[in-house]
This record gives C-alpha cells, structure tokens and sequence, in this order.
C-alpha cells in the first residue's frame, strides 16, 4: 500500500475510533436526567450502560472473524452506519425500550474498534506496530476527553437529545468519508477461504466469542498476556463509580470539578499514547513497557483514598492515566505480534472482548465495595489486582526488550 493511501486509511480509522469513544462519553454528562424523563431512575442507568458493554462483549471477536473473511472496509463502515442509526434512535427515543435498543445497537457497532485495530496492523510493520497502537490509543484519549465537554454543553445549551443527535451527524459524515476514500487493507487472496460469515444471531456471536477466547487462551505465548489485560482491565474500570462516589462524598467537589479530573487522564493518556509509548518500546521492549504501566497503576489507585485535596487527586490520577497508557497499545501489539497474520481480526476480537467483560465487572464491583465495606477497600483491591496481574506477566518468561516472535511456521503447528 502506497504511502499516501496508507495515511488516509490511518486518518479514517483514526476518527471512527474517536467517534466511537466519544459517542460513549458523550452521553454521561444528561444519561441520568434522559432516562429520568422517560420514567427510569439510577438502576435503570447502570443496566443501560452495561448492555453497551455487553453488546461489545459478544461481537467483537463476531466483527473480527467477519472481518478476516470478508475484508475490513466493509465491517468499518457497516459499523459506522449502524452507529449513526443507533444515535439517532437514542435522541429521537420516547420510550426507555427504545434507549436499551439504541445502546444495545450501539455497543454493537462499536465492537468494530477491533476491526479497525486489525486494519492498523494490516499495513504496518511488525517492527512499528507497538507505536501506530499508541496513535490509535490516542484516538480514544481524545475522544474521552472531548465527548464529556460536549455532552454537558450541547445538553445545557440545546437540550438533552442535542448530543447524540450530534454524533448521530458526526458518524454519518465518517462512514461517507470511509466510502469515498477508505481501501482494503486486507488482500483477497490472504482471506480464509471456504468458509461461510456466521449469522449474527446472539446466541452464535456467544458462542463464537466463548470459542474464540477459548482458543486463544489455549495458546502459551497469549494466555498469560490476555489474562493480564482482563485484570487489568478491571482494576481500571472500577474508577468509573468509585472516583466519583469519592469525590462528592470525601472531597466534596462538584461533577464539573469531577469531570476535570477525568479530562486531565484522557490528557495525560493522550500525549503517553501518542509520543512516549514508541519511544519506551524502542528503548526497554515491549514487555517491560507493560510491566512498568501495571506498576504505575496500581501507585496511583492505592494513592487515591489517601488524598483528601483536589491538587493530590491530580497526582494520583496522573499515575493511573499514565500506567493504563502504557499497558493498553503495549498489549494490543502484544497479541497483534504473537498472532497469525490470517486471523488479526479475531486477535483484536477476542483482547476488545476481554476488555468489555472486564468493563461489565469492574463498575458494579468498585460500587459494591464502595457501599457495603469503605472507601478505601474498592481502590486498594484494585491495586492488589494490578500488582497481581504484575506478577502474572512478568512469570511469562518474556525476553527483557526483546521483540515478540510471530507464531508462524512450525510454532504455529504445535499450538
């Protein structure tokens, strides 16, 4: 692939990834106040946010496998299109069926993060892979820090439905753009052959994402990288309940002063991601990069319910968006690397899969402990999980800089 055409691909994929974390931001700031008018209460939003990672949980490995048979420019945009529709459902939805409709649908179509993934490793060397990741990790930084901004403004200014019709329009104009200008990065003759795409019916996308982690589970030079990345994916995600529960209960600072904290991570996550990552990579190898992020993590989550003022929380929160910006490119490279050329979509598949179910088990945990134990307990066993995951990947017997070896040829026989 030509150079020039090589970038714009980048660019398209570069933006789906940030519509797609932006449109799951974007709602946060008035999701409480929508489902209140349709009649639903708090519960109601935390079964509406989990059916999204659900949905993610079920068809990324589904996206994935479609993807390798099929050609990935045809899943992105698929995937583009239904994001706009399920957008565009949640701010025209009159009935609380409607908006687990339009999330479910939603979670659905964004399950193409991996298929985009896959694209970025289709046309970059393995040598450059660990540092386009972090480009592409960027991508989601960005979009978390831009989508809570624009979400309160837009629903402050014009209402509640204002933002996601927004996005609605801004994933419209993408998948236009993807169908002008977006090539195949995967060639026909390097395709499985012979084989038919699955239905997506759920119960066959269960199935195919069971089967899948199964059989990359299986695999010694993955089954430790992907069980590292579930509990670290944990370990992370229960900030999303327990630093705002902290912050109004301990620190006592208002949700726009809570949105600041979240928005100087994505920051933070963004500049790791997009210039320190590579640099780290060359220097230390990858496998250190993810053992120094998991230890940078697990600093910040045991700092955070010893720090009663705003400026410390910074601090804290520095450390845990500096560790998961590490951790997050590293390991996607990690499994991009140690995979078989024909089958990277199912690889990212299976590692975005293993993220949503870390999604759906994190929040519930960090609020259970919250509420039944203290508000130190949820941040410290995070901690521990990630010092645990620590020691998971560092048994790995990974080489101390090394580059990953491609599971090609024999190898690729005896797994």
């Amino acid at each position: 692939m030509k150079a020039a055409t090589q970038r714009r691909s980048l660019v398209i994929i570069w933006i789906t990834i940030f519509i797609d974390l932006m449109g799951l931001t974007i709602i946060i700031p008035f999701i409480n106040d929508f489902v209140a008018e349709l009649g639903g209460d708090e519960q109601t939003v935390g079964l509406l946010l989990g059916s999204y990672a659900a949905m993610q949980l079920i068809f990324a490995p589904v996206w994935g496998r479609i993807s390798d048979r099929i050609g990935r420019r045809p899943v992105i945009i698929i995937g583009l299109a239904t994001s706009a529709a399920a957008f565009t459902i949640f701010g025209l939805a009159d009935r609380l069926w409607l908006l687990f409709a339009s999330r479910m649908l939603a979670g659905m179509a964004n399950a193409n993060i991996a298929t985009a993934q896959a694209c970025v490793a289709d046309i970059t060397p393995r040598s450059e892979r660990t540092g386009r990741m972090g480009l592409v990790g960027a991508a989601f930084n960005l979009g978390f820090i831009i989508g809570f901004p624009i979400g309160g403004i837009l629903s402050s200014v014009l209402g509640n439905r204002a933002p996601v019709l927004f996005a609605a329009a801004v994933s419209l104009l993408n998948c236009l753009a993807a169908l002008a200008v977006l090539p195949e990065s995967y060639p026909r003759e390097a395709r499985l052959k012979g084989q038919q795409v699955s239905a997506a019916n759920p119960l066959v996308a269960i199935r195919a994402t069971l089967r899948n982690l199964a059989r990359f589970w299986k695999r010694p030079t993955l089954s430790r990288l992907l069980t590292t990345f579930f509990i670290y994916t944990i370990a992370f995600s229960i900030i999303h309940v327990t630093f705002v529960e902290y912050g109004r209960d301990v620190l006592r600072i208002s949700p726009s002063d809570r949105g600041f904290v979240f928005m100087f991570m994505g920051i933070v996550g963004a500049i790791t991601q997009g210039t320190v990552v590579r640099r780290l990579a060359r220097w230390l190898g990858e496998d250190r990069v993810i053992e120094l992020g998991l230890l940078a993590m697990a600093i910040g989550l045991a700092s955070i319910p010893f720090l009663r003022t705003v400026a410390f929380v910074y601090f804290g929160c520095f450390f845990i968006a500096l560790g998961s910006s590490l951790v997050t490119p590293s390991v996607m490279a990690a499994v991009s690397m140690r995979s078989r050329e024909h089958e990277q979509g199912v690889a990212m598949g299976v590692t975005q899969s293993l993220g949503s179910l870390g999604r759906i088990i994190g929040p519930p945990y960090g609020g259970l402990t919250y509420a039944r134990i203290n508000f130190y307990f949820p941040f410290l066993s995070a901690a521990a999980a990630a010092l645990a995951a620590l020691g998971i990947y560092a048994r790995s017997g990974s080489k101390p800089g090394g580059a990953f070896e491609p599971a090609t040829g024999d190898r690729e026989k005896k797994e």
